[in-house]
């Protein structure tokens, strides 16, 4: 890990330009279409709603400018990144599909590459919690890149990541002075950081450290309900 930190610059560093980057990419009309769909979100989501998405496009684009991605292929991970959610504007179970439904419909869809349309429905798909024996997992199963992917849940690896949970729970409109649902909530949230791991280098380097404090902290938690 040493080795790998003595080549990528300070996070805050990076930061800077991505910000720049960010700023300029908000005017791109195949990310300001999806930005604009997010409008026609249901009012009640918490956590899935279009500053969520802001907040994935900065972090996917802070990761991929600390891996020295060029401009292209950050343009790419962050029109991915805005639409990566809009699904959510027609229902909220499985609707990763309903999100590259409405990227292939897209005005947005018509400027990419055949290559580049199929890596942006690639990492879509690749953002849905995966199932395996009853553990959540998300996994990197189609797309050729983790920015999105590590920048949808960089707040793992964030001091933020508690305030981020509740706002899931209250999303799902959980009662958690239930002490049943809140010991069955706090058990998934702990198996789903336990599960994860970083896709991308600069992720791994700049979000171990407080993702493992949040995973002591979960596990501390745990075990005194």
């Amino acid at each position: 890990m040493e080795s790998v930190k003595q080549n990528l610059p300070n996070e805050e560093e990076v930061r800077l330009e991505a910000m720049k980057i960010y700023n300029e990419l908000l005017k791109e009309p195949e990310i300001s279409e999806a930005l604009n769909l997010l409008d026609s979100l249901p009012k009640n989501l918490k956590y899935h709603n279009k500053d969520h998405t802001l907040d994935v496009l900065r972090e996917t684009i802070l990761f991929a400018v600390a891996d020295g991605l060029d401009e292209e292929a950050i343009k790419l991970q962050a029109i991915a990144a805005a639409w990566h959610d809009v699904g959510y504007v027609q229902r909220y179970e499985n609707n990763e599909p309903v999100a590259v439904e409405l990227f292939k419909g897209s005005q947005a869809f018509k400027t990419l590459s055949e290559e580049q349309r199929d890596e942006v429905v690639a990492i879509i798909l690749d953002t849905q919690m995966v199932m395996k024996d009853g553990r959540p997992f998300l996994l990197q199963q189609r797309s050729h890149s983790g920015y999105v992917l590590d920048g949808d849940v960089s707040n793992f690896g964030r001091q933020d990541y508690l305030e981020k949970r509740m706002d899931v729970a209250q999303e799902l409109n959980l009662d958690l002075s239930n002490s049943e649902v809140k010991k069955k909530f706090f058990a998934f949230a702990l198996e789903l950081l336990k599960n994860h791991q970083w896709k991308t280098k600069s992720a791994q380097v700049f979000r171990k450290k407080q993702k493992d404090n949040n995973l002591a902290l979960l596990e501390e938690e745990y075990a005194k309900l």
